[in-house]
């Protein structure tokens, strides 16, 4: 959309919309054209378009997205085996993506990374696909007053029930979805699903209650007919922008039809880059989290600046980790926020300063998982060595300081 097509009623809930945010921290060079994604994703209702990019300003604050170009290191085996590229724009100057989600070993990178990784890496793709728009407009924007899009060439060749079966595989796959509906509306202009086979079905019907209708509507799929395909990428490309694998003229310095200099091929990843967990003797303490259920460790903390360590894995599957301050009033605030994690593929570790004194409550839920439970092996440290734990588990019971080694492992 343009802003020079809004009617008198749109440009008015846009200036109350500018109004409303004012305080929001907004991504670097923002204007009107970027508010104007929020009001579109959310037919220009005011309240659901403010909750929306005030929820989403907190979501980039927490996981520090305005820095992550320059912060994040994406894993080695992310860079060499993630089926992602950029190829250049289509006809209407929107940037260009394919995926090559048919050739992506996701069983073998989400044993070799961490989800956490795995999303940001992606993450991290999608905002420097927005700095190089922004840093190329005569390119890859169609007009100053217009909102900058993406077309996504999604190409399913390779794809199998085992894109489907891995359920952690899935869980990303979905989790990556919503990110995006929640983070980067109207970032997209078209999607054009290729190779499709038939059991793709599954894996579509399973993402269509994650994705808005207005996603779902630039949504266009095809099977193995080439013709039919090439045909339509070439209604959108011009030749020269597109690789010659899908009908453009697009090749390599090497005349490489498939460009793999622009898009990764994907591929098995080797097990040399599996990622491998601590024997359970490195850890002094374990808890059981049963399914449905969570479980706290309770810390006081007697000195400002205290340093809180964190090392832990579980067998059976991932947990939600969460650290929160218990204020006197008896409100709980967040201070590591609530957040799904991996520490069954490899160990997860992390600390905090504690700003403030007082009872921190370490939390490990598992209140997600219907049949499973998971053990947990954990190690907490502190610095200075001044905390006191108070209580273990749901049901708090109290312990002594004076097992605090024995029975915590801090050190």
């Amino acid at each position: 959309m343009d802003l020079s097509q809004l009617n008198d009623d749109q440009r008015a809930t846009l200036k109350q919309f500018r109004e409303a945010v004012k305080d929001c921290k907004l991504p670097a060079q923002s204007d009107d054209v970027y508010l104007l994604r929020w009001l579109v994703a959310r037919d220009f209702d005011l309240a659901k378009s403010e909750k929306m990019l005030r929820n989403s300003m907190e979501w980039r604050k927490n996981n520090r997205i305005d820095t992550i170009i320059e912060d994040f290191k994406s894993p080695e085996v992310l860079t060499k085996y993630f089926g992602v590229g950029h190829i250049g724009a289509d006809k209407y100057k929107n940037y260009a993506v394919v995926v090559r989600y048919g050739a992506l070993d996701l069983k073998g990178i989400l044993l070799s990374v961490k989800r956490k990784d795995y999303l940001t890496h992606a993450i991290k793709i999608v905002e420097q696909s927005i700095v190089a728009a922004r840093n190329n407009p005569a390119k890859y924007i169609p007009s100053p007053t217009t909102i900058s899009q993406s077309t996504v060439i999604i190409d399913m060749a390779g794809f199998s029930m085992r894109h489907i079966t891995y359920k952690p595989a899935l869980d990303t796959a979905m989790q990556m979805l919503q990110l995006n509906e929640a983070n980067y509306p109207e970032f997209l202009r078209r999607v054009f699903v290729i190779n499709a086979p038939k059991i793709f079905s599954i894996l579509y019907s399973l993402a269509k209650p994650f994705m808005h209708e207005k996603t779902r509507n630039k949504v266009r799929i095809y099977g193995h007919d080439a013709d039919q395909w090439k045909a339509a990428l070439l209604e959108d490309f011009d030749p020269e922008e597109l690789p010659a694998c899908y009908g453009g003229k697009l090749t390599d310095p090497d005349g490489n039809p498939n460009c793999i200099t622009m898009v990764n091929m994907g591929g098995e990843v080797p097990k040399s880059y599996y990622l491998t967990i601590k024997p359970d003797t490195a850890y002094k303490n374990c808890l059981t989290v049963s399914n449905g259920s969570k479980e706290h460790l309770e810390f006081q903390v007697t000195q400002t600046g205290a340093n809180l360590k964190w090392d832990f894995h579980s067998e059976e599957g991932d947990v939600a980790f969460a650290i929160y301050r218990k204020e006197n009033n008896g409100q709980m605030i967040a201070v590591v926020p609530n957040e799904r994690v991996d520490c069954h593929v490899s160990p997860e570790e992390g600390e905090i300063c504690c700003d403030c004194t007082g009872v921190y409550i370490v939390e490990f839920d598992n209140s997600f998982s219907y049949f499973r439970s998971k053990k947990i092996w954990y190690s907490f440290q502190s610095n200075p060595r001044n905390l006191i734990v108070r209580t273990a588990s749901s049901m708090w019971r109290t312990s002594t300081v004076s097992n605090l080694k024995r029975t915590y492992g801090i050190m």
